[in-house]
């Protein structure tokens, strides 16, 4: 069984080299972000909007992907679920302070009720 690629930049341009564009890296290095690359075509006779709509097809089959639509449906049920216990927690949180008052003021008049007898 082959090994998977760890490194996210070597996964990226493998993906990309699958779509006919290569990212070479730039002996450059910017101090803000790093490692500098370029596209370049895999291909002969592909022009700069050949290798930017492939950039912008391989963006957008990842987007949509069944794995991560999978992922991003997870997610918005988990934060669905959290949102909905929070104000749960809210609800009976509040709940229980309005019943805190009541009870309080209950034994106290009890109490001076049982003493004046």
């Amino acid at each position: 069984m082959p090994r998977r690629s760890t490194n996210p930049i070597q996964t990226l341009s493998n993906q990309l080299r699958k779509k006919g564009v290569e990212m070479v890296a730039e002996p450059v290095l910017d101090p803000a972000f790093g490692l500098v690359y370029t596209f370049k075509s895999v291909k002969p006779g592909m022009n700069n909007n050949d290798v930017a709509y492939r950039l912008y097809y391989a963006g957008e089959v990842a987007k949509w992907s069944p794995t991560r639509r999978k992922a991003v449906d997870r997610m918005t049920a988990r934060i669905k679920k959290q949102e909905e216990e929070r104000l749960e927690r809210e609800n009976s949180e509040s709940v229980s302070t309005s019943l805190g008052v009541s009870t309080s003021t209950t034994p106290s008049d009890k109490g001076s009720g049982s003493g004046s007898e």
